[in-house]
């Protein structure tokens, strides 16, 4: 269900050495050089699934799968140096790369899954899925989230850590990512005419706590207890753990 295929694996290395190729020429240009800048031409279209258009002073609610994927020890990657006959890169250049390569990668996974990355967090990133009310519609959109969590965890293992090492020589990186669903509000926050269009709602809190783990997948209860009967027999939930106050299962893949 959730394997790459060889076509998704070319596709995401591609964007991944583009993403390193253009991180690799912001760097020299840019570090410890003259001040620059550039302007981005302002947007009025959201990429909340489900809803493209905000008009202002406008909001809505709905019901979303949040996903939340983050790196795991980039503040320790950051802060120690690696040794130079490891890896050609250290603190905040190797830092600089990993990002790179991770966020394109898993916003194409997401993508590919009909879902969104709706914001980018410093060493990870916040995605949706809308969740329609309709049963059959609405068991496919849990599908999906699955497929793209598990799919974000082969990439990481086939495309982004390979790619690391082989340009870098760096040592794999390791994710969490955390499921989740509730309702949500949509609607502009902070001060004109720096408004951001922002879903804020139970699902993004409990799939932030719940991404802690390492290359593992944890859903929160309230998804656990809705997912579909039929797609239990290939996938399991085990390991209930507790992040913070938020309770959530292990999801794997059923080898048997």
């Amino acid at each position: 269900m959730s394997q790459l295929l060889p076509s998704a694996i070319s596709a995401i290395k591609a964007i991944i050495n583009r993403s390193l190729d253009r991180s690799e020429e912001m760097w020299n240009s840019t570090m410890g050089k003259v001040a620059f800048s550039h302007r981005l031409d302002e947007e009025t279209e959201t990429n909340i699934p489900g809803h493209p258009y905000l008009k202002d002073n406008e909001y809505k609610s709905d019901e979303f799968i949040a996903m939340m994927v983050d790196m795991r020890d980039s503040t320790k990657h950051l802060r120690q140096a690696i040794s130079a006959r490891i890896a050609s890169v250290s603190e905040m250049k190797r830092v600089f790369f990993e990002v790179s390569a991770l966020l394109p990668a898993v916003a194409k996974v997401i993508r590919d899954e009909d879902g969104a990355v709706t914001e980018y967090l410093g060493d990870g990133a916040l995605a949706l899925f809308q969740l329609p009310k309709e049963k059959s519609p609405r068991e496919k959109a849990i599908y999906s989230a699955t497929r793209a969590s598990q799919k974000c965890l082969h990439a990481l293992k086939e495309c982004i850590n390979p790619i690391l090492f082989e340009r870098y020589g760096l040592p794999p990186i390791q994710i969490g990512i955390g499921l989740a669903f509730s309702d949500a509000i949509i609607t502009k926050f902070g001060l004109r005419p720096e408004t951001q269009v922002k879903v804020i709602g139970e699902c993004v809190y409990f799939a932030s706590n719940l991404s802690k783990g390492r290359n593992e997948i944890f859903v929160h209860e309230w998804l656990e207890n809705m997912w579909p009967t039929g797609e239990k027999g290939m996938i399991r939930f085990s390991k209930k753990s507790k992040f913070a106050d938020v309770d959530g299962f292990l999801l794997e893949e059923n080898q048997s």
